[in-house]
């Protein structure tokens, strides 16, 4: 029998690698991120002991920094597989995380599909909650200088920005409404009584029509275990924003109600949180204001009622991805008396 040819061998071993590999689908990934720092000044004072100041050069002071990298796969039919890896990271010291120990992946590590039904991924999701509550303050996420994010993530909330363990489903949307809503089966413990300790559920409902929009936002948590096991503690937070856009200033509001129960009464509290700001389009940039204002309920009569916390600055835009900043914030625990913190500095952030 006559050898076969080159070109039938070469044939025949594409149509095996074919036949292996299944159709051939389109694929992108992309590298993104933000790097964000700054240099300033945090005083901080306490009832009965002097005044701290520190000169500081740090990160993430309008945003945390972090870098990702995402992609997605055409699988056919108006689908597609995606997935998103994200790392927070201090660009002051070249550290991984927000803080030692922090997962590398904190900020998202999560794989699913993506069609006309929306969005479905598994593994660390970016938290709704966390979404609704930057998208309605004018100083969005800054850990830093933002007064409702102290409020809330430096304040009572339970859990983080985003969730481990979890599901979340962000819908299309029908016409001005989506809703983004996510499952946490919690540190996935497999001894009673507390194999339930971290389970979440996370939702939003959004709305934006024109210069308006507003979302209402739940989480819940189940806590059972930080003080004794299966103590049934638990936690739910509501949260309302909304803001209009009257193109000489965006307005912003925001009301929080975060409430402990479930451990009997010494351990019960509810936060109760208003936030209002603006954001004036001045220059090549931004004029920002917020001001936070939260009332405390708790059985300890020796612990402060009231938290008070405000920051005014500008946002240079030297670009759509660059910009400068300068910011003044101040957080003050009262009634009695607690806790404050002062913070004054400059800074540059870049997306890439």
């Amino acid at each position: 029998m006559p050898a076969p040819s080159r070109h039938i061998l070469l044939a025949s071993a594409c149509l095996a690698g074919g036949l292996l590999a299944g159709p051939a689908f389109a694929q992108h990934t992309t590298v993104y991120g933000v790097i964000d720092g700054f240099a300033g000044s945090i005083r901080t004072e306490s009832p009965g002991a002097p005044a701290v100041s520190r000169t500081v050069v740090d990160s993430g002071g309008m945003q945390t920094s972090f870098v990702g990298v995402a992609g997605a796969e055409d699988l056919g039919g108006g689908l597609k597989a995606v997935f998103q890896l994200e790392a927070f990271l201090r660009n002051d010291t070249g550290a991984a995380g927000r803080f030692d120990g922090d997962a590398f992946w904190a900020r998202s590590a999560a794989v699913g599909f993506e069609g006309g039904f929306g969005r479905t991924t598994f593994g660390r999701n970016t938290a709704p909650y966390f979404v609704s509550l930057l998208e309605f303050n004018p100083l969005a996420d800054s850990f830093v200088f933002g007064p409702m994010i102290a409020h809330t993530f430096r304040g009572t909330l339970a859990g983080d920005t985003g969730m481990s363990n979890s599901i979340r489903l962000q819908t299309a949307g029908r016409g001005p409404w989506r809703s983004d809503l996510l499952w946490s089966a919690g540190e996935e413990r497999g001894t009673q009584p507390d194999r339930k300790r971290g389970r979440a559920f996370d939702g939003v409902i959004h709305y934006g029509s024109g210069p308006f929009a507003a979302s209402l936002a739940y989480r819940s948590i189940d806590l059972s275990g930080t003080l004794a096991p299966g103590d049934g503690r638990e936690q739910k937070a509501w949260l309302l924003g909304a803001s209009y856009d009257l193109k000489a200033a965006k307005l912003f509001a925001q009301y929080q109600d975060i409430a402990d129960s479930g451990a009997g009464p010494a351990t019960e509290v509810d936060v109760r949180t208003w936030q209002l700001g603006a954001s004036v389009p001045l220059g090549p940039g931004k004029l920002l204001a917020s001001w936070a204002n939260s009332k405390i309920e708790d059985a300890d009569p020796l612990s402060s009622e009231k938290r008070d916390g405000w920051a005014l600055g500008y946002d240079h835009l030297l670009s759509k991805r660059t910009d400068l900043y300068a910011m003044l914030y101040r957080d003050a625990l009262k009634s009695p008396a607690g806790p404050t913190e002062r913070v004054i500095a400059v800074g540059m952030r870049h997306r890439f």
